[in-house]
């Protein structure tokens, strides 16, 4: 069941899947009985691995559904997940296709816009400075996506003082770096402190572009993201920042915590995030309510699990939970 539960499988409908396949020929109802549901809880479930084309019509008993085999399940459950990853791509895309055109709609000749909405900012040392400037002045909120697999050491030294006392006034700063972080060690290490200053920073496989936004008010874009170099617009237009706040906030809610797979106890091997989890859960709170608690989506919360359920080869979560106890990791 772990690997129903790894390619997106709700855990509602895996256990159902696992009855299913156990007990082959099982009706509705013993199926409810099984599971402890009633009727129309496993009709409604039923429906579900229905729609995921995850069970078929018996040919022999046409009344019957019948889950689909293992190896069908597993493929299916890798194309629905290709699927969805494709349609946040192309939504992603069709945000930054627009965002794009608008910047370019609005700056004219001389890079910047008659209401002062875009600006234009060309060469490092006045993109630095603007940034300097726009740091100081906020207040509330940073959100960044950092597309980048290795920053120079100078770059990342400039940027340490901004970003540490953005954190030290108390700014509510959120990163998103790319995945692949991991594999630079200065970039990595940078990534990590900002985490221990009390930014919340999270990775996923991919991102669309460079991005700063200040107190959801001024963002900070590439003219062009397809040529490094090109240069910066400073961003102010009500309009365009909407469009790059609803960029950030569809990456943010699909990303994983940096911990994440990366052990902090040398003791248990296991992250921050992974012991939080484990005890939220453990005290009886849904797969929901400790996705929210730990600011991370719900399908981030059950791949944790299902990794966490392959450590300790538990096919229940009950199971899970006497081997962690046992483990002392509650």
């Amino acid at each position: 069941m772990s690997t129903l539960l790894t390619l997106g499988l709700e855990e509602q409908l895996a256990q159902l899947w696992t009855a299913m396949a156990a007990a082959p020929g099982a009706g509705v109802a013993d199926l409810a009985q099984i599971l402890g549901l009633d009727e129309s809880q496993a009709r409604e479930r039923l429906d579900a691995l229905a729609d995921r084309a995850l069970v078929r019509t018996s040919q022999q008993h046409p009344e019957l559904l019948l889950p689909i085999t293992a190896e069908a399940a597993l493929a299916q459950l890798l194309r629905l997940q290709e699927a969805e990853l494709a349609e946040q791509q192309r939504r992603i895309q069709a945000q930054r296709d627009q965002i794009a055109r608008t910047v370019t709609a609005r700056l004219d000749d001389d890079g910047r816009d008659p209401a002062s909405q875009i600006e234009e900012v060309i060469g490092a040392d006045a993109i630095h400075a603007r940034f300097e400037q726009i740091a100081l002045r906020t207040t509330t909120t940073v959100d960044s996506l950092v597309p980048a697999t290795t920053l120079p050491a100078r770059m990342l030294a400039d940027a340490w003082p901004l970003d540490a006392d953005l954190l030290r006034r108390g700014v509510a700063a959120r990163s998103l770096y790319l995945e692949a972080v991991r594999n630079d060690a200065h970039l990595a290490d940078y990534a990590r402190d900002l985490a221990s200053a009390g930014a919340q920073v999270r990775t996923s496989p991919t991102l669309p572009q460079r991005l700063f936004i200040s107190d959801r008010r001024i963002a900070v874009v590439p003219l062009d993201p397809t040529v490094r170099g090109r240069g910066t617009a400073v961003v102010t237009a009500p309009g365009v920042i909407a469009s790059l706040l609803e960029l950030f906030e569809t990456v943010w809610r699909n990303a994983a915590p940096l911990d994440v797979g990366k052990p902090v106890d040398a003791h248990t091997g296991l992250s921050d995030t992974e012991r939080t989890l484990l005890n939220l859960l453990a005290d009886g709170a849904t797969d929901e309510t400790a996705a929210k608690k730990l600011g991370i989506s719900l399908r981030t919360v059950r791949r944790i699990m299902a990794d966490l359920m392959q450590r300790l080869d538990a096919g229940l979560r009950f199971e899970a939970g006497m081997k962690a106890a046992k483990r002392g990791w509650l």
